[in-house]
């Protein structure tokens, strides 16, 4: 019997390898929304040492020193903001690069599925050419049998 062959190995292979990119890009989506996340979440812990470090002054402050302390303050708050945006942005585009892997994800799995059934097919296929060797082995082994005690037997002469 001739070996197995799955027609569209190609395709499944070709599949695969746009999974694959598809997952390294969805990667690096993902990595980008952490490094949003991590730089909001310096931000705010900048802000807040900050103002930590600044509560408890005492003395007398120039109205430049203090807006110097707003404007800064305002600025990170301002950031912040710009970080928050941009980290929707991100994911949302981590979102859409995630449906996109699951569609890539699916259509692999499918022709998966196709070559695993043709497999078991061919083996179910095998194992009855198998057993119907088998069969015809055993029969012609029965007959052989048949034959050599009724050519063995010695006919008496009448």
């Amino acid at each position: 019997m001739e070996k197995f062959v799955f027609r569209l190995e190609n395709v499944l292979k070709l599949r695969k390898r746009m999974e694959e990119r598809i997952q390294l890009e969805f990667a690096k989506k993902r990595a980008e929304l952490l490094k949003v996340d991590i730089e909001v979440d310096r931000s705010r812990d900048t802000l807040s040492n900050f103002v930590n470090e600044n509560l408890r002054m005492e003395g007398t402050f120039l109205a430049s020193e203090i807006l110097a302390v707003d404007n800064y303050i305002h600025r990170v708050r301002g950031r912040i903001r710009q970080l928050k945006d941009l980290r929707m942005e991100k994911e949302d585009e981590v979102n859409s690069a995630l449906g996109v892997l699951k569609d890539a994800r699916k259509s692999r799995k499918v022709i998966e599925n196709l070559k695993e059934r043709k497999y078991r097919k061919y083996l179910e296929k095998l194992n009855r050419e198998e057993n119907d060797d088998m069969d015809d082995i055993t029969q012609n082994i029965g007959l052989n049998i048949e034959k050599l005690t009724i050519d063995d037997i010695v006919l008496e002469d009448m």
